[in-house]
């Protein structure tokens, strides 16, 4: 080969480069787009979020009613999927959790808690209930 054809291929070569990466940087850059926008069209309705109140108070020897939590990943109602943990002693005072978790790519590492508050006596603006 002569080295004018081979300095016109290499030429050529060179020329083609730019426009490949360019392509290459598009489509990367569209399928990244692409992604995130589906990601955020599905998990957009998403929640994790505890039924009832965050706070109960129980009097001594009452018992706790588990309300659950509701959780929602990817569009789909994985509340049956929550793990419930709680330390109640409901026989003597003290303050008490109970603990949610979800054993889901979506919120893992989440954790929810609801706080129960064990007493002899409820009262409301100094007077015994």
């Amino acid at each position: 080969m002569s080295k004018k054809k081979l300095e016109n291929k290499v030429k050529k070569s060179a020329k083609k480069k730019p426009l490949l990466a360019l392509l290459f940087v598009l489509l990367l850059g569209g399928g990244i787009a692409g992604g995130y926008f589906t990601a955020s069209a599905i998990t957009k309705n998403d929640t994790f979020e505890l039924i009832g109140e965050q706070t109960i108070t129980l009097l001594v020897g009452e018992d706790y009613q588990e309300k659950g939590a509701k959780v929602i990943a990817f569009g789909k109602d994985v509340s049956m999927d929550v793990v419930i943990e709680d330390n109640i002693d409901n026989t003597q005072e003290g303050q008490y959790y109970v603990k949610y978790t979800v054993d889901n790519w979506r919120y893992k590492g989440v954790v929810k808690y609801r706080y129960i508050y064990v007493v002899e006596t409820l009262e409301e603006g100094g007077e015994t209930l």
